[in-house]
């Protein structure tokens, strides 16, 4: 007896996982706005195809399939515009970012412990370059710190902050 589409559940399970797509997306695709576009795509797909999914079985694996399969697409669609992977190489990728995105939840889980550790100045720092999208100049310019230095102390707190992932990583296993 074939198994009854639950919206609700599919619901769940799309926007619990939606972070993890996004990851996988763009882990796959160098350019941001290709991901965004890619992770939307990989939704809709997700959308026509939710009857088939069953909810007996994990989510994630299903929706990287479809993922994997909407990335491909797009880099077919884009071989007239520039170099591209093979389709061997997409795939290769594919499998190994797809290891990466399932631990992405964990992860994001141990970058909010960490980023609680930082100082206010080094979160806000954090804040202006990669939420606000502010460039390293204006930020110089806005601290009256040297551009230097602004890089300097962003390379430090990526290095800090990968290390306390590393850390929670470890501690959370």
């Amino acid at each position: 007896m074939p198994n009854e589409f639950d919206e609700s559940r599919f619901i769940e399970a799309l926007t619990g996982n939606q972070p993890a797509l996004e990851a996988f997306c763009h882990a796959n695709l160098a350019n941001r706005e290709d991901a965004r576009e890619v992770l939307q795509a990989t939704c809709v797909k997700l959308w026509q195809k939710a009857a088939d999914w069953d909810p007996a079985t994990e989510f994630l694996p299903w929706a990287f399939t479809v993922a994997r399969f909407t990335i491909l697409s797009h880099y077919r669609d884009q071989m007239r515009d520039r170099l591209v992977f093979d389709e061997d190489v997409v795939q290769a990728m594919a499998e190994e970012t797809e290891t990466a995105a399932t631990a992405f939840d964990d992860r994001r889980e141990a970058l909010a412990k960490c980023m609680k550790k930082l100082k206010p100045e080094q979160a806000g720092l954090l804040h202006c370059h990669y939420i606000a999208d502010q460039p390293i100049r204006e930020i110089a310019e806005t601290t009256g710190r040297s551009l230097s230095a602004v890089k300097m102390n962003l390379l430090r707190l990526r290095q800090q902050l990968s290390a306390c992932i590393e850390r929670e990583m470890r501690l959370g296993r």
